[in-house]
């Protein structure tokens, strides 16, 4: 069974750092993160967003007159198969807050024609949480989201709070329908991973600390020496363990 893994956390904080400890033969990344991918892990760069369902499966779009033809995520998928011989285990979306903003910006261009903007961003992060579901999950892949959030200072606790418009974001958002979420934050001098707390954006029924320190790549400084133990947050340990727990449940229990 698959795992559905959402990991927040503020800009700069390493969030797609964090995809160093999976397999890149293994790992497709989606990114669409108005920056340049540099981790050696096989990706598709999305520097334009033409609406949902050319982003997820490709198609024709007309251009300064011209048929330009868009490859889509099924498309990269074709690609990696093709490539390696396989279909990858797990499709990473970096980032989810991005593709968000992407279809809000386009509803405030397009005609209501669903009624209002409001109608036409939630038929289009449906038609995301579905492909998620029926493309993805159903077919046993994995699914990582990144997802930017703002931390929200008050007298009494710090909350992370998600981006989003709309009914999506009132239910819950990406929050709510993955097995577990995690938040890096940066703690003084080191970064954490929450792994559990409703105010952090972070849930996990793994036998797990509620926060874990993050080894720093490439600078020791910023590493945060661990007592007797304890380990560091790891992306791919943590994703194993979900698939694990998943797989144990649908063994024992689904009918």
């Amino acid at each position: 069974m698959s795992a559905k893994l959402l990991v927040n956390g503020e800009a700069a904080t390493g969030k797609t750092t964090l995809l160093s400890s999976l397999d890149p033969t293994k790992t497709l990344v989606i990114s669409r993160d108005s920056k340049v991918f540099s981790l050696p892990i096989p990706h598709m760069l999305v520097e334009e967003f033409y609406g949902m369902e050319l982003f997820l499966f490709g198609g024709e779009i007309q251009q300064d007159g011209e048929t330009v033809v868009l490859e889509g995520v099924t498309d990269k998928m074709e690609a990696f198969e093709a490539s390696l011989g396989h279909y990858p285990e797990t499709v990473v979306f970096d980032t989810v807050s991005q593709l968000t903003m992407d279809v809000i910006n386009k509803a405030l261009k397009t005609p209501n024609v669903y009624g209002s903007q409001g109608a036409e961003i939630n038929k289009e992060l449906g038609i995301f949480v579905d492909f998620l579901h029926e493309y993805l999950e159903l077919n046993g892949i994995n699914i990582i989201l990144l997802n930017h959030v703002i931390k929200d200072k008050s007298d009494e606790a710090t909350e992370y709070i998600a981006f989003g418009q709309g009914k999506f974001k009132e239910k819950g958002g990406f929050f709510s329908i993955v097995d577990e979420s995690v938040t890096i934050a940066q703690e003084g001098s080191y970064l954490v991973a929450y792994t559990k707390g409703a105010l952090k954006q972070a849930r996990s029924k793994l036998d797990i600390p509620a926060k874990m320190y993050i080894e720093s790549l490439g600078d020791p400084i910023k590493t945060k020496k661990l007592k007797e133990g304890e380990s560091y947050y790891n992306l791919n340990d943590h994703l194993q363990m979900i698939i694990e727990a998943n797989n144990k449940v649908t063994k024992e229990f689904r009918l």
